[in-house]
């Protein structure tokens, strides 16, 4: 919450309206344009016959796109000037609010410090001690939660400005003819694959591309005989990631995510699966009744992580929907090795140095990154 926190009392919000202002007066002039062409060169070009012959049909097509395309560009100015007005209202709403929380705060006694926790005042250079449960105590945890909330205000209207911009601008070539955003409060109608493609065109990649077919069974056999590629990527749509999506693990990962995100108001952070809960007995035990069956079945919902065993994933907050639901980055980093094989017995070091880079049995890193929705209810 920390940087955030001093995000949304420093940033200057003067870019954004200047933005906001320009968009405004682009729409203002290119609301006419279409019009103009259709009359000044379209309809010359059909009516008074000013050119005939094999040309002209192909002519009057490419005036009749570019009047499409203007038509497409005032609406998508449009939808952009909404969007930002919308967003700037709500940022400089959660400013105010937040400086609010922190007069009340002092007013009671209480210090906010720069990373927005929220304790007792300092009694020469020492904290007063509070009991837990006390009055002060409540004060201390009321004052916290309601920091916490507006800054998850500002975080969301962040993201959600973005996405709702890449959304009505569009990734294709031309113009969106169907910008569905004028506010940022609309983000519950971007699916599953164009919130990827968006994320894939905001780090400067192709939107859409066919889907990665490798599964547990290609990697485990490039680690054993050394072929293909050392480092591999997977993104939506491949068949890695949407095994680890799958799996049944995934639903406390993102029952966790929810949870660090409502009580701490975290943006970023890490959740974590692991096989070794139950100790080493208990790792065998899963290993046997459910890694080893799901590998020789290929039951989508286990087989994701049999392969990879423990592991953690990076989360990155993208935006949240009016109804609660967090839209979420997650990003996944393997490695198939001679110490992952045998992971049901534990990682020691001296498994670690029989990992090699190159040749048979060689290390094959994995990094998975995909961004879905979770449901307000953690489903």
């Amino acid at each position: 919450m920390s940087s955030f926190y001093r995000e949304i009392l420093d940033t200057d919000l003067g870019p954004l309206q200047k933005l906001a202002d320009q968009w405004r007066s682009s729409h203002k002039d290119i609301g006419k344009l279409g019009k103009r062409v259709h009359d000044e060169l379209l309809q010359p070009l059909r009516n008074k016959g000013y050119w005939e012959g094999a040309a002209a049909p192909y002519a009057w097509r490419m005036i009749d796109d570019i009047e499409r395309q203007l038509d497409d560009a005032t609406k998508v100015a449009a939808a952009v000037v909404g969007v930002l007005d919308d967003a700037l209202g709500e940022l400089k709403s959660v400013r105010a609010d937040l400086n609010a929380a922190i007069g009340r705060a002092g007013d009671r006694g209480l210090h906010i410090d720069a990373d927005g926790s929220v304790s007792t005042t300092m009694i020469r250079g020492q904290r007063k001690a509070i009991e837990k449960g006390s009055d002060d105590d409540k004060a201390i945890q009321a004052a916290q939660r309601e920091i916490v909330d507006i800054v998850k205000r500002g975080i969301a209207a962040d993201q959600n400005l973005s996405f709702s911009l890449m959304s009505d601008i569009g990734v294709g070539v031309w113009f969106n003819s169907d910008p569905r955003h004028s506010n940022i409060d609309t983000t519950n109608t971007i699916g599953y694959e164009e919130y990827n493609a968006l994320n894939r065109a905001i780090q400067g990649k192709a939107p859409y591309q066919l889907p990665d077919k490798d599964d547990p069974y290609d990697l485990g056999f490039g680690w054993l005989l050394g072929e293909g590629p050392r480092e591999r990527n997977y993104e939506a749509g491949d068949k890695m990631t949407e095994l680890i999506r799958a799996s049944e693990s995934m639903k406390q990962l993102r029952a966790d995510t929810l949870d660090e995100w409502r009580r701490e108001g975290n943006a970023q952070g890490t959740v974590h699966y692991s096989i070794s809960d139950g100790g080493k007995a208990g790792a065998l035990k899963k290993l046997i009744t459910t890694d080893i069956p799901a590998i020789v079945t290929g039951d989508p919902k286990h087989l994701g992580e049999a392969f990879v065993g423990s592991y953690s994933l990076d989360y990155d907050v993208r935006g949240q929907d009016p109804d609660g639901s967090l839209v979420v980055q997650y990003k996944l980093k393997n490695a198939t090795s001679n110490e992952s094989f045998l992971h049901f017995i534990g990682y020691y070091d001296w498994l670690k140095s029989t990992n090699r880079d190159e040749g048979v049995l060689s290390t094959v890193r994995q990094e998975i990154t995909w961004t879905e929705r979770i449901p307000a209810g953690g489903k």
